[in-house]
């Protein structure tokens, strides 16, 4: 049962969204002639791609169009919005080319006439994988381990000290320093429904309309025009029912790009519905932070000082904000305390995982954790 609009019980059968047709989701929506993604993943967290051989699909029944990296060079880096000094910013693309760099990274996409075709087709690629050593441990990256990015000879994207006061002093003049070491797990955001990408485009009026599950449909709509290389006046985003995100779905993804392109470059509608598993691999992840606490205070339990040395945990590449979640751990980090002297010391890390990015909180809830733990102990 559930209530309308004017409290009166009825079926939920008979919600008057449904009636009005305003309860919809991507995948509810159907366009004549839709074409369908299915995507090739990697299923190594750090491999050299020898060779993608994608002969049998591009003969399977139903496959339209096969695509590898190369095929799709011209689409713009995957957009990361964070401004920090210093920060090492990978190139992101659409479509791994030499290396797969995180479990459930795109290596290569079908689109055929209907998703269990492209499906079948993208089973048949065949990925010749070099498997490299993978650091999955955020701590281990700090110090060295492999790297996941070998240009930069270093897995530290970047390093920022923040705060107000003397830490040292506050310290050093409390009667007691308790100093403990706090995890904040990845997580999974795990949305009731997947993401879901539709575009459609009319080469006559070169306008491409997209509908996707996002919660930044401005914003979006921006950086898919800027990484399609197109003006933004001629896209039109849709963003229908989200079905939960959380932050999960304030974000740019890589698939939202270049089921536009196979739409532009196919003259068809193009749809993309991301699978659990997929939604598992290749949606941002949240949290992700190892840290040391150290919280000084008086025997009248007076605090004089918290400081906070943090290795956060960045993933593979950069989403939209991915940089900036921890620095949000350090606006928060007093709470509801006075605490005279505070400091946050940040050292985001790049380890072979997806991205993290902002989740129910976004850094805040690392932060409430911090502070009431401390005063706990």
């Amino acid at each position: 049962m559930a209530e309308n609009y004017v409290g009166k019980r009825v079926k939920r059968t008979e919600d008057p969204r449904l009636i009005q047709g305003l309860a919809h989701y991507v995948d509810d929506i159907k366009l004549p002639d839709t074409l369908h993604v299915a995507f090739v993943r990697s299923i190594y967290g750090h491999a050299r791609i020898k060779s993608i051989d994608t002969a049998a699909a591009s003969k399977a029944p139903g496959v339209v169009a096969v695509y590898t990296g190369k095929d799709i060079a011209k689409i713009g880096p995957v957009p990361c919005a964070a401004a920090i000094p210093d920060l090492k910013t990978p190139d992101y693309r659409v479509l791994a080319t030499g290396k797969a760099l995180f479990v459930g990274h795109p290596i290569a996409a079908v689109v055929a006439t209907n998703r269990f075709a492209a499906k079948d087709a993208a089973d048949m690629i065949q990925v010749d994988y070099e498997e490299l050593p993978a650091v999955t441990d955020e701590v281990k990256a700090a110090a060295g381990a492999p790297f996941v990015h070998d240009q930069f000879g270093t897995n530290v994207a970047y390093k920022l000290t923040a705060g107000e006061g003397d830490i040292e002093a506050a310290l050093k003049g409390a009667d007691k320093v308790i100093k403990q070491r706090l995890i904040h797990q990845r997580l999974l955001p795990t949305a009731m429904e997947p993401r879901g990408v539709l575009a459609r485009y009319y080469p006559g009026e070169k306008e491409l309309t997209l509908w996707t599950s996002t919660q930044i449909p401005h914003l979006c709509r921006t950086q898919v025009a800027i990484m399609l290389g197109i003006h933004e006046n001629k896209v039109r985003l849709i963003a229908p029912e989200v079905g939960g995100g959380f932050g999960s779905k304030l974000n740019v993804y890589a698939e939202e790009a270049l089921v536009s392109w196979a739409a532009m470059q196919l003259g068809k509608p193009v749809k993309w519905i991301e699978t659990r598993r997929e939604n598992f691999q290749a949606t941002i992840h949240g949290r992700g932070q190892v840290g040391d606490l150290e919280i000084g205070f008086k025997k009248d339990g007076t605090l004089t000082g918290l400081r906070y040395n943090v290795i956060a945990d960045m993933g593979a590449y950069f989403q939209l904000l991915t940089p900036a979640i921890p620095t949000l751990t350090g606006l928060m980090l007093s709470g509801c305390y006075k605490i005279p002297a505070i400091q946050i010391n940040i050292t985001g890390v790049f380890t072979n995982k997806m991205s993290t990015d902002a989740y129910r909180g976004a850094g805040r809830p690392e932060a409430t954790f911090v502070v009431e733990r401390a005063l706990d102990l």
